[in-house]
């Protein structure tokens, strides 16, 4: 964050493209953060393609210090940031406060006729500018419309933005996992008498209604009476305590583990040594997660929607079912528990449309595309 972009020889003839990409830090997890994790990750492989890139962190607004930080030190801070050495201005927006903050940002950058990104990473673009004031309702639709290019995570994030772009395109730029993309690198899936002796499905994310939790706690309680035990790890952090107390209701304690907020070799730990990876969301935008747990060889089961249009292909790396629908949710894990073979054989399918799709390298090649059309 505000460090100079180091001159090269290419930086001379004019070919590097400088990139600041703008989004959440100051200790902000998960989401949009670990996206800016990932392309920090991969810095490496832009500047083998002539593009350097920089971070501007931008501070959540759940405090009242940090909406004055935001307006007394971020704004001045950004504005002479984007004086000297950026050529485009990467913004990286999801709902509600973050679509606020970049708002403001792009406002204070418009004098200076720089090259602006819109890039989409969440849900509900159409409610998120809707619940606006007019004022600002309005801005954002100029923000949207008048940037330079947009990208949406996903096909159907993608359509969401395409509505309110006048008819300009519109990129679909999926994420990257590069840490789960050397798991997958080293071979194939792991062999299921390799994982846990204790069979679990893995859950990862936060613990939030939208993600399905309700339902996949509905699906377990019903495969339960099936005589079908099936245990379900979950990764990630939230209020476990109100989970926890839903998990008994439906008298599933005994099924459910909370492992808390895993990172790094633990993570990937994780994922290896489960069956099969489970994602109920009502609408995911793009889901790292998900490929995560394709890259380490997981079945997924997830819904008809975001993201997991994109990434899973129906029947053949995974299952996709209905938002909502406990019933069928509990029909797709007890095929994939039910059958190890099929499971492998997903996971293992998964992992290699993983490295085809959303390899590091083919991501970066699609951003720098980008970049450089705006540039021409």
């Amino acid at each position: 964050m505000g460090n100079e972009f180091m001159e090269t020889s290419s930086d001379i003839m004019g070919k590097t493209l400088r990139v600041l990409h703008v989004g959440p830090g100051f200790g902000q997890r998960g989401g949009v953060a670990s996206v800016l994790d990932e392309l920090r990750s991969a810095k490496s492989s832009f500047e083998e393609r002539a593009v350097r890139f920089d971070f501007f962190e931008t501070r959540g607004f759940k405090t009242v210090r940090d909406r004055l930080s935001f307006f007394v030190l971020d704004l001045p801070r950004f504005f002479l940031r984007v004086l000297t050495d950026v050529d485009v201005i990467h913004f990286h927006v999801s709902a509600r406060g973050s679509a606020l903050r970049k708002l403001m940002l792009y406002r204070a950058t418009r004098v200076l006729g720089r090259k602006v990104i819109f890039h989409w990473h969440s849900n509900n673009l159409a409610d998120c500018i809707e619940e606006q004031t007019v004022w600002i309702r309005s801005a954002f639709l100029e923000f949207i419309e008048s940037s330079s290019a947009a990208i949406g995570v996903s096909t159907e994030m993608a359509a969401d933005i395409r509505q309110f772009r006048n008819g300009a395109d519109v990129r679909v730029i999926g994420n990257c996992a590069l840490r789960a993309e050397r798991v997958a690198s080293l071979g194939p899936a792991r062999a299921m008498n390799m994982r846990a002796s204790k069979p679990y499905i893995a859950f990862s994310g936060r613990f939030v209604e939208e993600k399905g939790l309700s339902e996949l706690f509905a699906a377990i309680a019903i495969l339960k009476k099936r005589q079908c035990h099936v245990h379900v790890k979950l990764a990630g952090t939230g209020n476990t305590d109100a989970w926890r107390g839903l998990a008994a209701k439906f008298d599933i304690t005994d099924c459910i583990t909370f492992t808390g907020w895993l990172r790094g070799d633990e993570l990937m730990d994780f994922y290896r040594n489960a069956q099969a990876f489970c994602l109920p969301s009502y609408r995911e935008p793009f889901g790292i997660a998900t490929l995560e747990a394709m890259f380490c060889g997981l079945a997924v089961i997830g819904t008809r929607n975001g993201g997991f249009l994109d990434l899973v292909k129906q029947g053949e790396t995974g299952y996709l079912v209905d938002p909502c629908d406990a019933d069928q949710l509990a029909d797709a894990i007890e095929r994939v528990c039910e059958d190890s073979g099929l499971a492998w054989q997903m996971g293992e399918a998964g992992r290699r449309y993983g490295l085809e799709r959303y390899s590091v390298e083919s991501v970066c090649d699609q951003y720098v595309k980008c970049y450089r059309e705006l540039r021409s």
